[in-house]
């Protein structure tokens, strides 16, 4: 079985299935990259256009700044994710690199579950939703939960995350309430 510890010290490729959410660069254009800031918890902004779920309940939406490296600033990334879970709230974890998370594979839910609580605030049950990857020097955001039946896939995305691009990793996880 694979170790369900990861250190972000290889570049390796991988291919990425995103979810909604742009990015404003400081100059106001939008960008065609990706990724969250400070561990922070979110809940859905109110808003007249809400779009719901498969749950029923309304998208998350949130922002966070793209990690970098030294003083090459990418921008702020606008997310939207839909929940799975009934009740959930959203936590965003930023890790300096290199970086430990505890999550395997769950058979019963599907997804990518946290198995030890981390140092960034992660929970055991917390479902590990996206994660910041970089193709080359163009930032991403890997969408975990739609890539969960590929574990190589998941960890071959964590580990993209590495000080030739980046400074620190960010990691969105889903709490259930």
């Amino acid at each position: 079985m694979k170790s369900a510890v990861f250190s972000a010290f290889l570049l390796l490729a991988s291919s990425s299935a995103v979810s909604g959410f742009a990015i404003q660069h400081q100059h106001g254009a939008l960008a065609k990259a990706f990724s969250p800031n400070e561990k922070t918890r979110c809940n859905p902004k109110s808003s007249s256009s809400v779009v719901m779920s498969m749950t029923g309940r309304s998208d998350f939406e949130f922002s966070f700044e793209i990690p970098k490296k030294g003083i090459a600033d990418v921008g702020t990334a606008e997310v939207r994710l839909p929940p799975i879970l009934e009740k959930s709230e959203v936590v965003v974890v930023r890790y300096d690199l290199p970086f430990g998370l505890n999550a395997e594979p769950d058979k019963k839910s599907g997804q990518v579950v946290v198995t030890k609580d981390g140092k960034g605030g992660e929970q055991v049950g917390d479902i590990l939703r996206q994660t910041t990857y970089w193709r080359g020097s163009t930032p991403g955001i890997f969408d975990v939960s739609k890539n969960a039946d590929n574990f190589d896939l998941v960890v071959q995305a964590l580990v993209t995350n590495d000080l030739s691009v980046a400074d620190d990793i960010v990691l969105v996880f889903e709490r259930p309430l």
